[in-house]
């Protein structure tokens, strides 16, 4: 009977992690902390300063969208060859990415963003037992996900939708309460 209880309980548990529980090491050398952003929506990226430069317009247009949204939202850029398309150091990332973009908000250290060796971040990101919303996987440069005020992933937008589409700017401006 004890065996049977504990059965049940192992199967209907989960293994939700709090985004904010995530930490990652920054472009220059610190650290990103998901903590300090309780209260403010997360956008999460996966950048690439080498692919086309259609895709990489898309960095200046997440300058814009953070510019715009400073105070309830934060964008915070993975750097990633996961697609063949991110060349380099960090330090030369983090060189264009603020030279030739002035981007302003914050830039993980460069890490694969998809299969078994993806980033922690990206592990929560693609994990429905972890994020507790979605089974996910990161398909190619430029792909966003959405985590709202109180740390919980709620879109999820193609490479193809930019950063100052309608739908992003409508869910950045959405209240998930």
């Amino acid at each position: 009977m004890i065996k049977l209880i504990l059965s049940a309980c192992l199967i209907t548990s989960t293994w939700v992690v709090s985004i904010y529980s995530l930490s990652v090491a920054d472009a220059n050398n610190g650290s990103v902390s998901f903590n300090n952003f309780r209260g403010k929506k997360i956008l999460i990226v996966n950048t690439a300063t080498g692919g086309d430069t259609a895709a990489t317009r898309q960095i200046a247009e997440l300058q814009q969208l953070y510019l715009q949204h400073h105070d309830s939202l934060v964008v915070i850029a993975f750097p990633s060859n996961s697609f063949g398309n991110q060349p380099g150091t960090n330090a030369e990332i983090q060189a264009i990415m603020q030279g030739s973009y002035g981007v302003s908000f914050p830039v993980a250290v460069k890490s694969p963003v998809k299969g078994d060796s993806a980033n922690i971040v990206y592990q929560w990101l693609h994990s429905k037992l972890q994020n507790d919303m979605m089974n996910s996987g990161t398909v190619r440069d430029f792909q966003k996900y959405l985590v709202d005020e109180t740390g919980r992933l709620v879109a999820k937008f193609d490479s193809a939708v930019n950063p100052l589409h309608t739908a992003i700017q409508s869910a950045v401006n959405r209240s998930y309460n």
